[in-house]
């Protein structure tokens, strides 16, 4: 009885310890990868510009890249729309402020902001990515 018990408790702790293993490794896969996408995204913002690439890192067997920059427009009216706010936020302050401001960007309601958006992703193995997004505006 003591040897089927000790058996029985034996299986539960190595599953729990090989389980617990294959929980680190891929903890250990993750922030390796978003460490890589950090510095990917760090050389990328440099450009200032739309470019894409992809790749291998070196010295880092495993892990590929992908990175896209574009440019994209945000408009918080059409926003605010969505949500149900339209109508409070076209004539708040701050709507008039930067309808003001954007005259001469031909907004036609100030609340549309040009940015350009950074996306890196990292990926290892075939089913594990990790991406990370960057924003900058381009002016009013």
């Amino acid at each position: 009885m003591a040897l089927t018990l000790t058996a029985a408790l034996s299986g539960l702790v190595l599953g729990s310890v090989v389980n617990a293993m294959a929980m680190r490794q891929k903890a250990l896969s993750l922030s390796k990868a978003i460490t890589l996408a950090k510095q990917k995204m760090n050389e990328i913002k440099a450009l200032n510009k739309t470019d894409s690439g992809q790749g291998d890192f070196p010295n880092v067997p495993g892990y590929k890249f992908e990175y896209l920059i574009k440019d994209e427009e945000l408009d918080l009216q059409k926003m605010a729309d969505e949500l149900g706010m339209g109508e409070s936020v076209k004539d708040s302050p701050a709507a008039k402020y930067f309808k003001e401001r954007n005259a001469s960007a031909k907004s036609t309601t100030g609340l549309t902001f040009k940015l350009l958006h950074f996306h890196v992703k990292v990926s290892w193995n075939e089913k594990d990515s990790y991406a990370l997004d960057y924003y900058r505006g381009l002016g009013i």
